[in-house]
């Protein structure tokens, strides 16, 4: 009976170890799949990524605007796997675009601290200028002022590539560097490969006083492609006080220079620019006299309605048609077209009526 008992008691505990065996089986089993899930997890992301670039960029996106906000899981762009690639400085800077306020802030802080700014030097330190332009993009995209330095020196490094030129220039604009634009600008060693259409681009971002600018640079930048976008600028801007600075354009420049400076004397009513502007009414190319009426057009149209009339009757349809806009703005329609058609031109007669019908038809649209 008592070997029965002890055999029992025996058979117990070792039930007791096997049960607690198995349960701690199952817990092993349950952390292994759980590990095992994220693990998972990781190569399934890893793989969609490999497959798929936008996939990759929209979780960068995804964890960044983690980042910018307070109560996101990633605290600092360390925790971003793959940010420090060239995706990453695509993706930087596109996100900067969208992003205001304290979530642009913070993430000018990242970028502009110690471990990003680590990866930054080794690409400014190497031969990738591919990678190097995104670097500068994202710079000027995020303001970090104290990387200007290393802007110009790029521009220098790389001054017969297009690319580094623009990206370089469109950078320092938004950074507002002017005395390193202005430097830049006057340094006849640098040969600007940019067309006319991408300084305009490039000079609309500025930060910081654009007429200052302008001022600086109208006579002495290096490029005329550059002196002929402020002279552009200051007609946009109106910069009324800047004439003076226009007017020699007008009179000794080079043709393209001296349409520019044409039409910006017209948009700033440059009073002492009024006799120089009729005398090109008769300029041999017809681009000139289209945009000399469309300048008399901003002055006192009485006085220079017999200018304008003649322009009316050019061979070339757009000086007829900016002369008939300019004409347009006349206080006595009827007394007008008796003038026009006094010429005997019925193609100037039909120019003037079409203009002064399509300004009727603008003004009863804006009531």
């Amino acid at each position: 009976m008592q070997i029965i008992f002890t055999l029992m008691v025996w058979l117990a505990i070792t039930l007791g170890a096997l049960l607690s065996l198995g349960l701690l089986l199952l817990l092993l089993l349950h952390l292994t799949r759980s590990v095992n899930n994220r693990r998972v997890q990781k190569m399934h992301e890893r793989l969609l990524c490999l497959i798929s670039g936008a996939a990759e960029t929209e979780r960068m996106k995804n964890h960044i605007y983690e980042m910018v906000n307070p109560e996101g899981k990633n605290a600092q762009l360390s925790d971003i796997r793959g940010i420090r690639s060239t995706r990453g400085l695509i993706v930087m800077a596109e996100t900067a675009e969208e992003l205001t306020g304290a979530a642009l802030e913070k993430l000018k802080k990242e970028a502009g601290g110690a471990w990003y700014g680590e990866y930054i030097r080794k690409l400014f330190n190497g031969v990738d200028e591919e990678a190097i332009a995104l670097a500068v993009k994202l710079i000027g995209a995020l303001r970090l002022a104290s990387y200007t330095p290393d802007v110009v020196t790029q521009i220098y490094c790389c001054r017969t590539t297009t690319q580094m030129q623009h990206v370089g220039m469109l950078a320092l604009c938004m950074l507002g560097a002017e005395r390193d634009i202005v430097a830049l600008c006057r340094d006849h060693t640098i040969a600007s490969l940019l067309s006319f259409r991408t300084l305009e681009e490039i000079f609309s971002v500025y930060k910081g006083d654009l007429k200052r600018l302008c001022r600086k640079l109208i006579t002495s930048a290096s490029d005329p492609y550059i002196r002929r976008t402020c002279i552009k600028t200051i007609g946009e801007q109106k910069y009324y006080d800047m004439g003076d600075l226009v007017l020699p354009h007008l009179i000794h420049g080079h043709i393209n220079t001296r349409i520019d400076a044409a039409r910006t004397l017209g948009q700033i009513c440059f009073e002492t620019a009024h006799p120089h502007l009729l005398e090109n009414a008769q300029d041999a190319r017809w681009e000139m006299r289209a945009v000399v009426a469309t300048a008399l057009g901003a002055f006192d149209i009485v006085r220079n309605e017999a200018t304008l009339v003649k322009l009316l009757c050019d061979k070339e349809w757009w000086v007829r048609y900016r002369a008939a806009e300019a004409l347009a703005k006349t206080s006595d329609p009827t007394e007008l077209m008796k003038r026009v058609e006094q010429t005997g031109d019925r193609f100037a007669a039909e120019m003037m009526c079409f203009a002064l019908e399509r300004l009727q038809l603008m003004r009863k649209e804006a009531v």
